[in-house]
């Protein structure tokens, strides 16, 4: 009888130039990214942090600009889609108001949807998604 062979344990992803461990599209864990800005708040440099946790220094200075930015250390958001804007109600405003003046520019509109309160200021269609609003409304509006 043969003796058990043990398999080696697999590790999604690979180790980096510092020797640190990560897996390729996966967010940082929770605890380093709290341990990176303990060390920031310390007054460590970002190079200094990357030897010491063994993460790259990209990934150090990425989190601690996105925690000057957001005041948050959380990743972002991977996949998913974004909450839909052009609601009946938005897409109705869009199309009186064009109506009401056709020279009106996708900017404009955007301001008096926030202003008449039709949309909240996280929910606003961009430039763009106005633009597409009045081009499907196109032969309505002629």
């Amino acid at each position: 009888m043969r003796p058990a062979t043990t398999q080696p344990e697999i590790h999604p992803g690979g180790v980096n130039q510092l020797g640190g461990r990560y897996a390729n599209g996966r967010p940082l864990p929770a605890v380093t990214r709290m341990r990176i800005l303990q060390l920031a708040v310390l007054g460590y440099r970002p190079c200094d942090i990357s030897r010491h946790l063994l993460v790259s220094h990209g990934c150090v200075s990425k989190i601690l600009a996105r925690f000057s930015e957001t005041g948050s250390i959380l990743p972002g958001t991977i996949g998913g889609s974004k909450p839909r804007v052009s609601t009946p109600e938005v897409v109705l405003s869009i199309q009186r108001y064009k109506q009401d003046n056709p020279s009106i520019f996708a900017w404009e509109i955007r301001r008096r949807l926030l202003c008449d309160g039709v949309c909240s200021d996280r929910h606003l269609p961009s430039i763009s998604s106005v633009n597409r609003i009045l081009r499907s409304l196109a032969h309505v509006l002629v």
